[in-house]
């Protein structure tokens, strides 16, 4: 008599994934009443009335943490990536001037691991409740013979809002405007790939000390969120576009927000390279336009403006925290981003 098959014996455990979604709800219960009805239910139903837009216009976007995730939980890192997610997700949509609003996430993995689902689902709501939005819900997937034991596929997606007046999408940039660099706290969620060669190249990299901090804890910091710190920026007139500062670096993101009539001339020399990258090139033997197509280079966002505000930008960042300093400025050009003089290491 051939063997019963069942879920279970299949590799998944109804049971323990609904005891687990009952432990998560305690994390994604904020009490925020735009929010319509609690874990569980077939969909989210969130409040839809915008009372201080005059034409609101929704803004969407999905993410993932790229192969950062694969170190995080390789190195215990595991609340640390939720804060990665959110705040990368949070970042692409406020460069358009948006207020974050709700995230629904997806966990796939090949084994539910109850205390680890449940703290990576706290650390996302969390992240959200930092920036005044709510985790409202998503998908935990188990998916054995699909995904190993051990390593879970995180994503997520956020709806924001813009009033239409105010959406900042670079369409106003003219030449001369002024392109300054806020400053990032390190490799955000991008370049994880070449670092992890790397550490597969050389293991003890990661106890190299770099300004009294490992290479490890460097490499493993959240990905810093600006949007607290920029949203008093979006109806100053003169302020005409954002870009997060991902894979790609400057010359892959700031081109998204160019007029096709016009060019960012970038001087290299002004970038201030933070120290991680410097070790990263020195111990992998990255040619410098490798390393700036892969890396912010230490520069998370950058803001074009026009001249005669540029100063107050660089004060209002300043004074919140973020150093702010100009790179380049816009000329006439094709819609892309040119470049002068050397990276100074």
């Amino acid at each position: 008599m051939s063997e019963k098959l069942s879920y279970t014996a299949a590799g998944v455990n109804i049971d323990v994934a609904d005891a687990m979604k009952r432990e998560m709800a305690k994390s994604i219960d904020v009490g925020d009443t735009r929010v319509l009805n609690r874990l569980g239910a077939f969909a989210s139903l969130v409040e839809g009335q915008f009372v201080k837009y005059k034409h609101p216009v929704l803004v969407l976007k999905t993410e993932e943490p790229g192969s950062k995730q694969k170190l995080a939980f390789q190195y215990g890192r595991i609340s640390s990536i939720g804060y990665d997610l959110i705040n990368h997700l949070i970042n692409d949509i406020a460069v358009m001037g948006a207020e974050p609003l709700y995230v629904q996430d997806c966990v796939i993995c090949g084994k539910i691991e109850p205390e680890v689902v449940k703290t990576l689902v706290s650390s996302m709501s969390s992240a959200c409740q930092a920036q005044g939005c709510v985790l409202v819900g998503g998908e935990t997937s188990e998916q054995p013979g699909v995904v190993d034991v051990g390593l879970y596929i995180l994503s997520a997606s956020i709806v924001g809002v813009v009033d239409k007046e105010y959406i900042i999408d670079g369409s106003k940039i003219i030449e001369n405007d002024i392109v300054l660099a806020v400053a990032s706290n390190g490799l955000h969620t991008n370049g994880y790939s070449l670092v992890r060669a790397l550490i597969a190249k050389k293991p003890k990299i990661i106890h190299q000390q770099i300004d009294g901090e490992s290479f490890l804890e460097i490499i493993m910091r959240p990905h810093k969120c600006y949007f607290q710190e920029i949203r008093d920026l979006f109806h100053l007139p003169g302020v005409k576009g954002f870009a997060h500062i991902t894979g790609g670096g400057i010359e892959g993101n700031l081109n998204r927000i160019l007029p096709p009539s016009l060019d960012a001339n970038i001087n290299r020399n002004l970038i201030r390279i933070l120290p991680i990258f410097k070790a990263i090139r020195d111990e992998g033997s990255v040619a410098d336009h490798d390393m700036s197509r892969t890396f912010n280079m230490g520069v998370g966002m950058t803001i074009v403006c026009a001249p005669d505000i540029a100063d107050d930008v660089v004060n209002h960042l300043e004074k919140n925290g973020c150093e702010c300093y100009p790179i380049g400025k816009i000329v006439e050009g094709t819609g892309k981003v040119k470049f002068d003089g050397n990276l100074v290491w």
